[in-house]
């Protein structure tokens, strides 16, 4: 996968998970700020 995709999908899930912060959903929130977080790993992973 390349990397500009995967920065792309974790700037999505970035997004989505301030949305969940803004509607008060905590939960899924972390989950979706974990999802971000992973896809720095995996560019950093594919951009070598």
């Amino acid at each position: 996968m390349s990397g500009w995709l995967i920065a792309f999908t974790g700037c999505i899930y970035a997004y989505v998970a301030a949305e969940q912060l803004y509607k008060g959903n905590t939960g899924m929130f972390i989950a979706y700020t974990g999802y971000a977080f992973a896809n720095i790993g995996l560019y950093m992973l594919a951009s070598k």
